[in-house]
Order: C-alpha cells, then sequence, then structure tokens
C-alpha cells in the first residue's frame, strides 16, 4: 500500500514542479464513496438539519524548520490563523480547539514539503485523534495539500498571513470536500462538464448541488476575467465565495449548506469531537518580574515572570524593542508561568503575556510592561579572549570569508546591531565553517554551548 501511495506522491510532486499549484490534494478512494453515499442520502431524505450545538475538534500544530532550526512560522501568525480558522468555520457549527502543545520539527525534507518524507515520517509526529497540521516554509510549489495517505495537512508558512484562508481550505479537504471545479485539476477535461442549471450536479463536478459550477482549476481574482460556457451554451461566471474553489483569499468567505453538512457527518464519523471545550476569554496576568522599569539588567538569561491565572492552557508572551510589536524579540507560547530567555545589547525592551485557554486565544494582551538591558563587558566573551570559539580574520572586509571553529558543539546565531538575525547554523566540534557578510557594520556572534551563552563582536569594513 504505502509503495503505491508513495508512486503517487511522487508523481504529484513532479506535475508540481511542472506548474505553480495552489492545492494538489486530491480525495482518496475511500472518501470519494463515503461522499457519495452522503449525496445519495441528501436526495432520498433531505438536508440533516443543523444542531444548534457547537462540535469541537482537536488539532494538533506542528512548526518545521529546516535542519539548523531556522524558518519557524511564528507563534502570533499561528495564533492569528487558528482564530481566522475558528471564524470561518463557525457557520457549520464546527469549532477547532488545541490538541496538545504546539511541537518544533527540525527537517530539511519536511521545512522543504518534500512528498516522499511526508508520507514516511509525518506519521512519526502526528498526534492521534486530532487534525495535524504541519506548517512549512520552502521548496515545493503549493501553498497547501492534504494528503488522504497519512491523513495530515501540509501548509507553506507564505500562504497562511492575515486572513488567509489556505488552512480552511485543506481542512475542507480533511473533511472530504473536493475543489468545486472537481476533475478540471492540472488542466484535465472531465467529459461531463457539469451544468448550469444543476440537471446534473451529483454527478458532476464535487457533487453537490448548491454550489455552482466551475470549470478553473487556476487561481483567478473575482469575479473571473473571462466568462464561462456550460453545455447548453449558457454563458456564467462561477462562485468565488465558496472556500474550496480556487478564488483568491480575498474572495472567498463560505462553505455551502451542503458541505457544512458533510463536514459535521464526516467529523461525527471519525470520532474524534467533542461537546465541550473551554472558550473563556480570560483575564491578562499580572507581570511580576523583572519589575516595573528595571534598568541595567543583563541581556543574558532573564527571567521573566508573571501571575499564574487558572483555567490557562498556556500563554502567549512577546518581547519587542522599544514596544514595535510588528518586530518582536521574543514570540512563544509558554505552558508555565516564566521563562528564561536571552537577548542583546544595551535597549528598552517591552513585553506581554496573554492568558488563552486551549479553544479561545483571540483575545487581546494585557497592559505591557518594559526593562532596560545594559550589555557590559563582563557579559560579553570577546573573540580574542574566547577559548572555545575562534572567529578570523577580525575585522574583516566586505565579501571576504569568516572562518568559524570551535572545540565543542555550537549553535551560533549572528545578529546585525539592531538585532536581526542575519545567519544561524550549528557548528561541529573542530570542523571549519566559512561565510560572507557583504554589509558593513558591527556584528554579535552569539554562541551556545550546552547551558553557557557568550557573545563576540565583528566588524565588517
Amino acid at each position: 500500500m504505502k509503495s503505491t501511495i508513495t508512486l503517487f506522491f511522487s508523481l504529484l510532486a513532479l506535475l508540481v514542479k511542472a506548474q505553480t499549484t495552489f492545492c494538489p490534494t486530491e480525495l482518496s478512494a475511500d472518501q470519494l464513496r463515503w461522499l457519495r453515499q452522503f449525496q445519495l442520502q441528501i436526495d432520498q431524505n433531505g438536508l440533516p438539519g443543523k444542531s444548534a450545538v457547537i462540535t469541537y475538534v482537536p488539532v494538533k500544530f506542528h512548526i518545521i524548520g529546516n535542519n539548523d532550526g531556522v524558518g519557524y512560522y511564528s507563534i502570533t501568525s499561528i495564533m492569528r490563523a487558528f482564530c481566522d480558522l475558528n471564524e470561518d468555520f463557525l457557520p457549520s457549527g464546527l469549532q477547532f480547539y488545541l490538541a496538545d502543545s504546539i511541537s518544533y520539527i527540525n527537517d530539511n525534507d519536511l521545512y522543504a514539503g518534500n512528498s516522499d518524507a511526508i508520507w514516511f515520517r509525518s506519521e512519526d509526529y502526528k498526534k492521534e485523534g486530532a487534525v495535524n497540521v504541519f506548517f512549512h516554509g520552502a521548496g515545493m510549489q503549493w501553498c497547501g495539500v492534504y494528503f488522504p495517505g497519512v491523513d495530515v495537512v501540509f501548509v507553506k508558512n507564505s500562504c497562511q498571513g492575515s486572513n488567509a484562508t489556505t488552512l480552511t481550505h485543506e481542512l475542507g479537504h480533511f473533511f472530504s470536500l473536493p475543489h468545486t471545479f472537481s476533475g478540471w485539476e492540472n488542466g484535465n477535461d472531465p467529459g461531463n462538464w457539469e451544468r448550469l442549471d444543476g440537471s446534473n450536479c451529483r454527478n458532476a463536478g464535487d457533487g453537490f448541488c448548491d454550489t455552482k459550477a466551475d470549470y478553473v482549476s487556476q487561481r483567478w481574482g473575482c469575479p473571473l476575467a473571462w466568462t464561462l460556457k456550460d453545455p447548453t451554451n449558457t454563458p456564467f461566471k462561477p462562485d468565488s465565495s465558496i472556500y474550496m474553489s480556487y478564488s483568491s483569499d480575498q474572495c472567498q468567505s463560505r462553505f455551502s449548506e451542503e458541505q457544512m453538512a458533510a463536514m459535521r457527518l464526516n467529523v461525527f464519523s471519525r470520532n474524534i469531537s467533542t461537546l465541550t471545550a473551554d472558550v473563556r476569554a480570560l483575564p491578562s496576568p499580572t507581570l511580576l518580574q523583572p519589575s516595573s522599569l528595571a534598568k541595567d539588567i543583563s541581556p543574558n538569561a532573564i527571567n521573566l515572570v508573571w501571575q499564574k491565572v487558572p483555567g490557562a492552557f498556556a500563554y502567549h508572551v512577546q518581547i519587542a524593542r522599544f514596544g514595535d510589536w510588528n518586530y518582536l524579540n521574543y514570540d512563544a507560547l509558554v505552558y508555565d508561568t516564566s521563562a528564561l530567555i536571552d537577548l542583546f545589547g544595551s535597549w528598552k525592551y517591552a513585553w506581554r503575556v496573554k492568558a488563552i485557554t486551549n479553544a479561545y486565544t483571540c483575545g487581546g494582551f494585557g497592559l505591557a510592561d518594559t526593562f532596560t538591558t545594559k550589555e557590559t563587558l563582563t557579559g560579553l566573551v570577546q573573540t580574542e579572549t574566547q577559548k572555545n570559539l575562534s572567529i578570523y580574520p577580525n575585522p574583516s572586509d566586505r565579501n571576504q570569508q569568516l572562518n568559524f571553529i570551535a572545540s565543542e558543539m555550537s549553535e551560533i546565531e549572528i545578529r546585525d546591531i539592531e538585532g536581526r538575525l542575519v545567519h544561524s547554523f550549528r557548528l561541529e566540534p573542530k570542523r571549519l565553517l566559512q561565510l560572507s557578510l557583504n554589509k558593513a557594520g558591527l556584528y554579535l556572534v552569539y554562541c551556545k554551548q550546552l547551558d553557557k551563552v557568550s557573545v563576540s563582536r565583528v566588524l565588517v569594513n
């Protein structure tokens, strides 16, 4: 079975390399059989009524970086995506909750969306009894895809920005919804074209009679820039509002009634849902440490402490220089009431904390507090006196090769004087690594070895 599915995904990978594809998902034979049976029941018994009770579905988020831990989807982005997802699904009567803590995976192949790696390795990270969503950063040219063989969803970070619908679209596939243009994928002609009058709506297209005929398997803005014609030569444009179409994110706003009924029944068939979840908006925690307006504290190993909020699943913690929340120096979910962090330089920082439940993360942050760091010579290990890390030549010229060599396994971060991350890599013991910095300026090199952090300055002329 695995060899057959692996061959399918290998062919899929070749296809995706040949063209940009928003979502190459194709439902499994089992999903299609289930869907056709559901649609037949609608014709025989009518559309099942919607319960007034919300159904809650567990979701497990996985954030993938490369082997060096670079390229993670940010916690702020994932919290925004989670809120948008629940807003999109609210009319269906389905809502999602965090089934577990967010996991981090360092894997070049998964980060690149390699289909063989997804098939053979994603199961190692899955949480059973939940919707598993993996955010990755590079590689294949699709925005999102649901892999029915391993029952996981992969979404590219850049495709799930503010008000994006990629994740919503892919979870529609998870719950057995096909594309509205089903049969037309990859420019194919299905032969049996869905008619605009709905006369063949059950056996053409997606099989839903309340979604309009759609033949467009490429991304399009709304309204469609050209006019289609159905088999009766009737001109029309497809419905851009349906999440399962390929219309642009800003066009999409809904699932149809039949689609929502199908998803509700599919959730129950999976036996993973519950009828209760904690959807409270929790009060903001009181910030305890550093004390308000604390000054001249060492930027290394700062211990942030806040007051416990009863019922909190986790705490969303952010730090930003000068309180500019568009550029975060620290952005994490913390499952305790403290966090030990490393910053840099002599700066004024603002920090804030939001308490969340596992089903409601959309509330605002409380009031921020501030502290000021001061980096002193005693808090630094200079390059010329650092015994465990050598960097040369220093100073160097732009585009000149810098040599790094360490006596111990080291995690290296290079930041410019504004604190922006320039390079991040792992340095094997006694193995030379070379790179160049193409902009003149002063750089800080952070070297983590076991539980010690040293900082070196590198000047590029």
